[in-house]
């Protein structure tokens, strides 16, 4: 014969040797001798007979010895249950891992807990997911509150919550038991607890916005009794209780103005609008408050004419004291308030803006070394100079200076003129430049030049105007300014300020951006870094900056152009015909 018929009648006589072995076991299990048909199991080392010989001796209530078994076979759960019901917590420990029935575990926890085993008990029932009980172990063994409180916060268990409430009030605890009386609904309890030990805030800030009716209502009359007007009227607010709010809002003076406009706002009320425009109005008490409160009230009651209309009002007053950024910000922020309501923005409204915003850019084009833009903003600036009652004289002679630099004499000789008037002379400074001021007057001849302005098309007609008229001459449509550059824009130029949603001609804010970026990283790193930008580019991610509306990071990667579709929108609602109201009727 054959090595591989050999080889093939030796695996057939061990396959009928290991059958023979497996019948012998089972057969010495049943008839008692234990010891011995638990020898031949080892010896086999054959998974499936280890669970047959499990299940022999379960039935012939050999536990001890069918759990072993059991766990030779990999029938965890089996192995486990017996372990568990025979009190061997030890055998059961080893193998729990590998068990994934939950009621299992539960019980393995019972016994651990019984048996003073806390922490044993505590993984159990974590993976039995009985996370209630996980907390009173915490709570009443193992003295680790702060993990019971971490775990109720993250389940949001009601019976949980009740067992950490009650524990924080044995230890004194009242914020925290009120919180977690709260979660566990019982509002009632929470609310006594938080009279009791001045806890409101604690009761207010838990429920949030969620907050009931009757709940608001009870947390205002505590309030109210505590003389907390402010508190009080909030509370009332969030009931619906707007006329008992006002009210105590309106006793707290100027401190809860706000409040006040919100719930009007809210009520929409004539009777409550009137009281409160009462007394902003002075009426109530003699003394007229801050006119930025009515605006604020215009805007809260959706009336987006008059507040676009004292804004403008505000601004020229900020304007007059020389504030022309807190004017310029006011007149913004109306802007976007009545676009983010789809409202007309008035060409009254924009007018201040291009304005104040040119004044503002002056100061960017400077350090950026364009003086011929510089000279532009200046001179529409200088064009409207009684609207800067307070800065005439150092506006006018910015004015001469850099119209001058960007050879524009002529320009510069107007408004040098204008310096030498009486009323303006003695206040320029320093000496050198009135000087030269002085000789550029008396020499007239030598300031004949003025440069031509650069055009660029218009948006709306496509002719060619020069770049600071902000009218089309053709259909006197306004044109939309660039807040990069002061320019009008072009329309296959145009991108949306991703922050002020403002327009800006897309290759110059580019250009403001990597300059931007440029100053300030020389700034940080001195000549180095000055060198290192000369010789290679600034990766597209750093390039990033202040945009000059807001004062928002803006990065290069945001800007995005406009389609035609979209410029052919933006020039539409920017040019809706200002509408006359309807004349009251007396």
């Amino acid at each position: 014969m054959g090595m591989g018929g050999q080889l093939g009648d030796k695996a057939e006589l061990d396959k009928v040797q290991a059958v023979c072995m497996a019948g012998i076991a089972r057969c010495t299990l049943r008839m008692g001798e234990i010891r011995r048909g638990m020898s031949y199991v080892r010896e086999a080392n054959d998974q499936q007979l280890c669970r047959d010989c499990a299940r022999i001796l379960e039935v012939m209530k050999q536990s001890a010895d069918a759990a072993v078994l059991y766990e030779l076979g990999e029938q965890y759960e089996r192995a486990a249950a017996i372990f568990i019901k025979t009190k061997n917590l030890v055998q059961a420990a080893r193998i729990m891992p590998k068990v994934t029935q939950p009621k299992l575990h539960s019980e393995y926890a019972l016994k651990c807990e019984k048996d003073g085993q806390f922490e044993e008990a505590v993984r159990s029932y974590e993976a039995a997911r009985d996370m209630d009980a996980v907390v009173r172990l915490c709570l009443d063994q193992l003295s680790t509150p702060e993990r019971a409180f971490e775990i109720v916060r993250a389940t949001s268990s009601s019976t949980g919550a009740q067992l950490v409430a009650h524990y924080c009030q044995r230890e004194g605890n009242f914020r925290g038991a009120i919180e977690f009386l709260l979660m566990a609904k019982c509002s009632e309890e929470a609310f006594a607890l938080a009279k009791t030990h001045d806890c409101m805030d604690v009761y207010t800030k838990v429920l949030g916005d969620g907050i009931g009716p009757e709940e608001a209502q009870s947390v205002a009359s505590f309030y109210e009794g505590q003389h907390e007007l402010g508190q009080a009227g909030h509370f009332y607010s969030l009931c619906g209780q707007y006329a008992r709010a006002l009210k105590l809002f309106l006793q707290c003076g100027e401190k809860e103005v706000d409040r006040a406009i919100e719930v009007v706002g809210k009520a929409r009320n004539d009777m409550l609008t009137h009281t409160l425009i009462d007394f902003l109005m002075g009426e109530t008490d003699g003394v007229p408050k801050e006119p930025f409160h009515i605006y604020r009230l215009y805007l809260a009651l959706g009336n987006y004419a008059q507040a676009a209309k004292t804004a403008i009002i505000i601004a020229r007053q900020e304007q007059d004291l020389g504030k022309y950024r807190q004017a310029h910000s006011i007149i913004y922020e109306t802007i976007r308030q009545l676009q983010d309501q789809k409202v007309r923005v008035p060409q009254s409204l924009r007018r201040p803006f291009t304005l104040l915003h040119s004044y503002i850019l002056v100061k960017k084009l400077i350090k950026h070394q364009n003086h011929e833009g510089a000279a532009r903003m200046l001179l529409r600036v200088a064009k409207n100079i009684s609207k800067f009652p307070n800065h005439k004289v150092p506006i006018l002679t910015s004015t001469v200076i850099e119209s001058f630099r960007a050879g524009r004499k002529q320009s510069a000789l107007e408004y040098a003129k204008m310096l030498m008037r009486p009323e303006y002379r003695q206040l320029v400074e320093p000496d050198k430049v009135k000087k030269k001021i002085e000789s550029m007057v008396r020499k007239p001849k030598s300031c004949t030049d003025e440069a031509a302005e650069p055009l660029s098309p218009c948006p709306i007609t496509g002719e060619l105007v020069p770049v600071t008229v902000l009218e089309s001459p053709t259909t006197k449509d306004a044109i939309p300014m660039c807040i990069i550059t002061g320019q009008h824009m072009v329309a296959d130029d145009w991108c949306l300020c991703p922050n002020s949603n403002m327009p800006a001609l897309y290759s110059e804010y580019i250009k403001y951006i990597t300059a931007e970026a440029k100053g300030d990283m020389t700034a940080r790193g001195g000549d180095d870094a000055a060198a290192a930008i000369a010789s290679s580019p600034i990766p597209m991610e750093k390039l990033r900056a202040e945009d000059p509306v807001t004062g928002g990071e803006v990065k290069v990667t945001q800007l995005k152009k406009c389609t035609q579709d979209e410029v052919a929108a933006y020039i539409s609602s920017y040019n809706m015909i200002d509408q006359e109201e309807p004349p009251k009727k007396a």
